[in-house]
């Protein structure tokens, strides 16, 4: 392992759809959300070693969005984006994790967005 210098992985822009929200519209209907991720990698092994087993694998990360967004609902966003972080923490080495989620479908608007970020770090 290298020096302090690591890498930040980020996925951005992560289309997922999910029920939530804490209007019953919005529950039922549902919607999409973006998702975007920035994690840092508990160490630099990947990137001398340049094998995928090193490394935070994106298509496994991304699956586990989905499976958190598609899963269970919930009434706020923050709610949300905590269980997101939560589970990245737990399945990937990570040593932090910021999570952002946005949805465009306000109901009392024609334009903009709610954006929710969330940051959370190892507890060592």
């Amino acid at each position: 392992m290298g020096g302090n210098a690591l890498a930040l992985i980020r996925l951005e822009g992560l289309s997922v759809f999910g029920h939530h929200g804490a209007r019953p519209y919005e529950k039922e209907a549902g919607q999409r959300l973006e998702v975007d991720l920035e994690l840092d990698p508990q160490d630099d092994r990947a990137e001398h070693s340049d094998r995928l087993a090193d490394a935070v694998d994106y298509d496994q990360l991304y699956r586990t969005v989905r499976e958190v967004v598609e899963g269970e609902s919930f009434h706020l966003l923050e709610a949300l984006a905590a269980r997101v972080a939560a589970t990245v923490l737990d399945r990937f080495r990570v040593r932090r994790v910021r999570v952002r989620i946005a949805k465009q479908n306000l109901g009392w608007t024609t334009g903009g967005r709610a954006v929710i970020e969330v940051v959370r770090e190892r507890v060592a």
